[in-house]
């Protein structure tokens, strides 16, 4: 039910230093008196984002036109203390945030109209939305930018200058509504093509399992550099050991890094003052003068000097029998760490059908192993909060996940200090951790996304220089720009198409399927479920919508094939055009939903399903499809046969044959219930062979 929006009314201004997250709980750092006021020209939300992955959001308003500036302030106002007109739901932090660029957007088209917001026609509002369909936005996007132009509409009794009539009631605004209809349980997130994933999951794993071990050692290495006491409390004698020790080891002097300015000027390649001073344990100012930069030439002279700035750390790990690496440069290990921690999130994000912000919420021992009797692990559990939509605080929740999920959490345990608890805060080195006392104190998506392209581009390096194969392709001659909520949906689609195929040449999907529906990501809160099922569904769909546009196939048989067909034919009126079943994604979801044949295609029969004739119903089963697991092919009159199916039952057969050949081995009640089995199969098939069912 909808209810109009207040009438306008005078109001009382807003006083200057209102505060506006007076109404909103904030972070336990954060004290109120101390946030942003109405009369500021930049609004920070921060403190009120209360999860861990939190953002850095701010409202500019000078970023307004000065005419709308006010209208805009007493909108987002209203929208942050949630003073909320009948009928509106009320807005959360990260929306009011995303809507703000919409409004704005809006804004500065409308002054361009050289008008009050009380002035613009109908005309002039048809004007606006034919300049957001030619901006190439997503159905979404355009969604976003409908529904913020609306709001100086709705809010129109806190506004003193407002949309005179909803935009949404305007022919045009509807026209485009009825075209582009959004189905709130439709999933309009692309999944990840297989040759892109399968080479990005192989090389997410190879870091976890075989080259974090390098990584590790290499920061270790680093981080002791970095906190090294003077070798000598004179820094020229500090110098000269380290010098002495290159010489000892014969080990050229390490380089300034193309990608610094820590060398020496001029020609060639120079020795990297900054890192000799890190290895004496002195701040590089004690060594610059003449006397230590001539014991430096003289090393260079006996020494050389080499291409970069190498670790003593050196690598084991190897790729297909060979070293990944010959050395790790002091400077690469920031990269590594950022390399590794995103591969952990690979992992875990595909494998476990996690949220990002659920998995940025994980923390240190959130896995935990169960082992049978011989000590055996058998099943591991991690726990963490889940979170739905627009939740903030979370709520405790167990997903059942695989192995390499619990050895990807072994892994960020070990990447992160002790007294860090989150797996995903910002590396201890990085600029984010700096300041992660601004935003949040964990990777946000849009640095997920930022790793997950470096991690890419890295793969691709590495593969160009080695001649490997195992690149990441390109998507239609562009590389794709991945973003975290297309893992999950990835997942989702795989599981239901293909259940019997590999992840990364290890784990099978029905494998992963059965694992995770027993813990959270298996309820209707997680969404996952439903999230399989629907695309289940929609595969189940297409594949009967093509079976029923190919007039070349055998009809199905059985004892229900003649209904079976019957069905199908009704499902091609509604799905075939021109010898053509409809390939629109959405179109043909919503037919599907709208003319479901309640066929459901297995491995040996097409169940035809009637619940008052289904062998496979239960008290405590669905009522509105089968139980295959409990089907009864051969007794049941749901059965109908197609090609495949009667392909399958034959191949079933010849496997009874050739057990039943064995018999002598067989214990006799075995041999019984297989002759048995292999007499009534064969009959069935008989029975309900092509030419039988003329």
């Amino acid at each position: 039910m909808t209810y109009p929006a207040e009438s306008p009314a005078h109001r009382a201004p807003v006083p200057e230093d209102a505060l506006i997250l007076a109404t909103r709980p904030l972070r336990p750092e954060d004290r109120l008196e101390e946030t942003s006021r109405y009369g500021d020209d930049l609004w920070t939300l921060t403190p009120a984002w209360l999860r861990a992955d939190r953002k850095s959001h701010r409202l500019d308003f000078t970023q307004v036109p000065n005419a709308h500036r006010d209208t805009a302030k007493l909108l987002f106002y209203a929208l942050l203390i949630e003073d909320t007109p009948p009928g509106e739901e009320p807005i959360t932090i990260s929306s009011s945030r995303a809507y703000f660029t919409c409004v704005r957007h809006f804004l500065v088209w409308a002054q361009g109209r050289q008008l009050p917001l009380a002035q613009l026609t109908g005309e002039d509002l048809d004007a606006y939305h034919g300049e957001l369909t030619r901006l190439r936005l997503s159905i979404s996007g355009v969604l976003r930018h409908r529904r913020a132009v609306r709001l100086l509409w709705a809010y129109r009794s806190r506004l003193t200058d407002h949309l005179g009539q909803d935009p949404l009631r305007r022919p045009l605004w509807q026209a485009w509504a009825r075209a582009h209809p959004r189905r709130y349980d439709e999933n309009l997130t692309d999944r990840i093509p297989e040759h892109v994933m399968g080479p990005l999951l192989t090389w997410a794993l190879r870091w976890v399992d075989d080259l974090a071990d390098d990584v590790l050692a290499a920061r270790a290495e680093r981080d002791g550099i970095d906190a090294r006491p003077p070798a000598h409390p004179d820094p020229l004698a500090a110098l000269q050991a380290v010098l002495d020790d290159f010489r000892r080891r014969g080990q050229p002097l390490p380089t300034a890094s193309a990608r610094l300015a820590t060398g020496w000027r001029g020609s060639g390649r120079s020795p990297n003052f900054t890192y000799l001073a890190r290895l004496a344990g002195h701040p590089q100012s004690r060594f610059d003068n003449v006397r230590p930069r001539r014991m430096i030439e003289e090393a260079v002279r006996d020494l050389g000097v080499d291409t970069d700035s190498p670790l003593r750390h050196a690598p084991h790990a190897q790729v297909d029998g060979q070293r990944w690496l010959e050395q790790i440069s002091y400077y690469d290990v920031g990269q590594f760490e950022r390399l590794l921690q995103v591969s952990c999130w690979i992992v875990i994000a595909y494998l476990s059908g996690l949220r990002d912000s659920e998995i940025k919420h994980l923390r240190r021992g959130c896995v935990s192993a169960q082992r049978d009797a011989d000590g055996h692990i058998y099943r591991y559990r991690l726990h963490g909060l889940a979170f739905k939509s627009e939740d903030v605080h979370g709520a405790a929740a167990t997903w059942v996940v695989t192995a390499p999920v619990g050895r990807a959490v072994t892994v960020l345990e070990r990447l992160q200090p002790a007294d860090e608890p989150y797996l995903f805060a910002h590396p201890l080195k990085s600029a984010n951790h700096q300041r992660h006392h601004i935003a949040g104190r964990v990777r946000t998506s849009a640095t997920t996304i930022k790793d997950i392209t470096a991690l890419a581009k890295w793969i691709n390096t590495y593969c160009a220089a080695h001649s490997r194969v195992d690149a990441i392709p390109e998507d239609n001659g562009r590389q794709l720009h991945l973003t975290p909520r297309q893992f999950r949906r990835t997942l989702a689609w795989f599981i239901a198409r293909h259940p019997g195929g590999t992840i990364a040449g290890a784990l099978q999907y029905r494998h992963q399927r059965i694992q995770m529906f027993e813990g959270y990501a298996g309820t209707s809160d997680s969404g996952f479920r439903d999230e399989v099922e629907a695309e289940e569904a929609f595969a189940r769909g297409q594949f009967l919508a093509e079976l029923g546009a190919d007039d070349d196939r055998p009809a199905l048989t059985g004892p229900a094939g003649a209904e079976a067909e019957a069905r199908l034919a009704e499902l091609a009126r509604h799905t075939v055009f021109d010898g053509q079943v409809v390939t629109d994604e959405a179109r043909l979801r919503r037919i599907l939903t709208r003319h479901d044949t309640h066929l459901y295609p297995g491995a040996f029969i097409t169940c035809v399903y009637n619940p008052d004739r289904a062998l496979c119903r239960s008290p405590e089963g669905p009522a509105d499809q089968p139980v295959m697991a409990d089907c009864q092919p051969l007794a049941c009159r749901n059965t109908a046969l197609t090609s495949a199916n009667r392909q399958a039952l034959a191949g079933h057969l010849a496997r009874l044959e050739d057990a039943l050949e064995g018999g002598d081995r067989l214990a006799p009640y075995v041999h019984h219930r297989l002759e048995e089995q292999h007499r009534a199969t064969a009959a069935f098939l008989t029975r309900h062979a092509p030419e039988s069912a003329e």
